[in-house]
């Protein structure tokens, strides 16, 4: 387990802020992260799990590292949403800096958006008795249509009815396409990002990369099979999973984040193959669920 403290290093700059002055509820906003630091270090940017504060996470872009005369550049641009109604929101990131037992993290100064309220003028409800408008003309008009609501009632619970008896003897049939769909636009959004990780470390091996393909991969079958991979360490998952592949892999994968190791590849293609049969026996389960 990795103790991140909060130190102030000369040799990590960390700077973030809001692209946008101000934004309203529910429309997404960006909030900018960006480090430089020497090339012979490690550093992570917060993912999709952090704890934005009173933010939500819609999505990130990550830039790839530049790298120019023994430093590098990494930057990364957070999409986010608020639903709160504080006026002015605050929000400040952290990096983190990997070590061999520990990590720091250096925090930029906190940045300011501002909530630009749809509501401005006061609604009757908050206007005192005396205020409220009156009306000049109160004299009788007529009523050309006097609604129907037995017959409204009648067709609301005749809807009701035959949707239930729908559900009845489709639902099962309902639920299971649905529940197919969803799983196989995750797979299919699994597979296209760790490939991605994987081209890019074909190219040029990254701790980095790396540890991020390997999280996924762990967020992935965590999420079909409902066991906690995330939360686990190498070895309690081999206790948990008693499969050679993973006996194979993951101690490799371990050596070349923490810099003993970059032959990556055929480990990671093995966790891809492993994470292709859960899929399909997932698929399989549900068909004949």
């Amino acid at each position: 387990m990795l103790i991140c403290l909060n130190v102030s290093h000369a040799q990590v700059k960390v700077t973030g802020g809001f692209i946008q002055d101000s934004t309203k509820i529910g429309i997404p906003f960006n909030y900018y992260l960006t480090a430089r630091y020497p090339s012979n270090l490690q550093v992570l940017f917060p993912d999709s799990t952090w704890k934005f504060e009173e933010f939500e996470f819609q999505k990130k872009r990550y830039f790839p590292t530049v790298t120019q005369q023994g430093e590098s550049y990494d930057s990364a641009v957070y999409t986010l949403l608020t639903f709160e109604v504080d006026e002015v929101q605050f929000l400040a990131l952290p990096v983190f800096q990997l070590q061999k037992v520990d990590c720091t993290y250096h925090i930029p100064p906190r940045d300011s958006i501002v909530l630009s309220l749809l509501v401005t003028e006061p609604v009757p409800d908050s206007l005192s008795a005396q205020d409220l408008p009156l009306k000049t003309n109160t004299g009788y008009q007529r009523v050309f249509f006097l609604f129907n609501y037995p017959i409204l009632l009648i067709v609301l619970v005749s809807l009701v009815v035959l949707t239930v008896a729908l559900w009845l003897i489709f639902g099962k049939r309902i639920r299971k396409h649905f529940r197919l769909k969803r799983l196989n636009g995750n797979h299919q959004k699994f597979l296209q990002t760790f490939s991605a990780y994987l081209q890019q470390l074909q190219s040029q091996f990254s701790a980095e990369h790396t540890e991020r393909a390997l999280f996924l991969w762990k967020k992935y079958i965590e999420n079909l099979e409902g066991k906690p991979y995330t939360k686990l360490t190498t070895r309690e998952t081999l206790l948990l999973e008693a499969d050679t592949r993973l006996r194979e892999s993951l101690p490799v994968l371990d050596k070349a984040i923490y810099g003993h190791n970059n032959q990556v590849l055929e480990p990671l293609n093995q966790l891809k193959a492993l994470a292709e049969e859960k899929f399909g026996k997932k698929v399989e389960e549900i068909n004949h669920g």
